[in-house]
């Protein structure tokens, strides 16, 4: 019965004019949230029985590849297809240690994740980009999977797909977002329009990586979706040092620009002193997150990927958010309906006030 369905859709669709319209949708945005929850689908924090919408069908769910990562694909009615990258879970260490591996490395490189598979991607056109190292193991390992299914719809004639994730599957929408834009024609067919629902975000990468990624989804085609009292989205911790300016930056010359224009000696020195002294504090926190954020964790990455070859972390940490911005904040009513129970800290970043908080201000008019 399920390809049953597939055929109909597809052979419905077909003919239809362009389904995915860009801009915020609060109801589309709801839709696909629903079908991220159901990632869960047993136990107290599954959706309400009866929540998922009833014009999509969900197709496929991946195999958990990489640190417990997965995804589901769903098709809609109208033959767009929905792509719902999975959230931390428990069940083990290992999703929260991708989380946790934050070192920045670069945003165009190779992984090698065995003995026989190597990861080619680009996630960037700009070289100064830097991403999370955790997460790009994630979609080192989900991208196969990803664009086997996008070939093999888009050949039924499926050229739409929404990309959904929370939490860490919506760190992970911005990378794949980026991978699928840049990888080649041997890999994702062209003509392909996609559109992103970024929810309870982290940071995924320096500032560098994000005018990227904003300009890749410009008018309205990647959004960013926070609850302005969850905590998850201000991280991970931003460090900016002026090894992170860019290249013509006056501050990064500041030792030419200083003999240039200050001509007193005493006056050079005190601000060169000062700022070096700012400087040498910014750079000893980046040492001790590599530390421990890094060199620390990739005994345990090995554990569980006792194959995969360390890329080369760079000397940063200035992560930065990415994403048409869609900003809820909470109403007078809020603390009444969500009130923080002193025990659960990922209450505000829950799925629940999520859908409250848009409903309240996309829909309730």
């Amino acid at each position: 019965m399920k390809y049953v369905f597939v055929l109909i859709v597809i052979a419905n669709g077909l003919f239809a004019q362009k389904k995915l319209k860009s801009g915020f949708d609060a109801n589309e945005f709801l839709d696909v949230l629903h079908l991220e929850w159901s990632h869960q689908d047993s136990g107290k924090y599954a959706p309400p029985v009866g929540s998922l919408p009833k014009n999509y069908k969900r197709i496929y769910r991946s195999p958990e590849v990489g640190l417990k990562n997965r995804f589901d694909f769903w098709l809609r009615d109208d033959s767009v297809g929905v792509f719902c990258l999975r959230y931390t879970v428990g069940g083990g260490s290992q999703s929260w240690l991708e989380n946790f591996y934050s070192g920045m490395i670069n945003s165009s490189g190779t992984l090698k994740l065995n003995d026989s598979t190597t990861f080619n991607y680009k996630f960037s056109n700009d070289d100064k980009a830097l991403v999370h190292h955790g997460w790009t193991i994630g979609v080192a390992h989900l991208a196969p999977l990803l664009t086997e299914k996008i070939r093999e719809y888009s050949k039924l004639g499926v050229k739409e797909f929404i990309i959904v994730g929370h939490s860490q599957g919506a760190a992970l929408t911005f990378l794949m977002r980026s991978y699928l834009e840049y990888a080649p024609e041997t890999i994702v067919p062209k003509g392909i329009t996609y559109k992103v629902y970024s929810c309870a975000a982290p940071k995924p990468g320096n500032l560098f990586y994000a005018y990227d990624y904003d300009f890749i989804t410009r008018n309205g085609w990647g959004f960013r979706i926070i609850n302005t009292s969850d905590w998850v989205p201000q991280t991970p911790f931003t460090i900016q040092t002026i090894g992170d300016l860019h290249p013509i930056n006056p501050f990064a010359k500041r030792k030419e620009l200083m003999r240039r224009r200050v001509k007193k000696p005493l006056v050079r020195l005190f601000v060169n002193r000062a700022i070096g002294d700012m400087e040498h504090a910014a750079v000893k926190t980046n040492k001790k997150y590599k530390k421990h954020l890094t060199k620390q964790l990739t005994p345990f990455v090995k554990k569980n990927l006792p194959q995969y070859k360390t890329a080369n972390v760079e000397n940063s940490n200035f992560y930065n958010t990415a994403g048409t911005p869609i900003i809820l904040q909470p109403d007078a009513n809020y603390d009444v309906l969500f009130k923080f129970d002193g025990v659960n800290i990922f209450y505000n970043h829950m799925f629940e006030p999520y859908i409250y908080l848009t409903k309240l201000y996309y829909l309730n008019k």
